[in-house]
């Protein structure tokens, strides 16, 4: 009788806790594995893999395009672009 007991105490919790985690990532408080940014504030806009340690990124903050260096030592800014105002959302005029 008491492993039944014990076992439906178990699963009871497990379903409360479940239920719990349902409620609070509908509500945006429990975004496991999620960066807590605003959206669109940040995005990658591409990649360009120079060999398996060192890569040039492409990241948009806000209306500018940061390029980025990526190496084992850290990253180094390498320039930025503005979109103009005839060019397409995707393309990227330099400044």
């Amino acid at each position: 009788m008491d492993f039944v007991r014990q076992s439906l105490a178990a699963v009871l919790v497990v379903a409360l806790l479940w239920t719990a985690l349902g409620f609070l990532r509908k509500k945006g408080w429990a975004g496991i594995g999620r960066a807590k940014s605003a959206p669109g504030l940040l995005e990658s806009r591409g990649k360009l893999a120079l060999t398996a340690r060192h890569s040039i990124q492409v990241v948009r903050i806000g209306d500018r395009n940061l390029i980025l260096a990526v190496h084992p030592d850290g990253i180094t800014f390498l320039g930025d672009t503005v979109p103009s105002a005839g060019r397409e959302p995707g393309e990227m005029g330099a400044t």
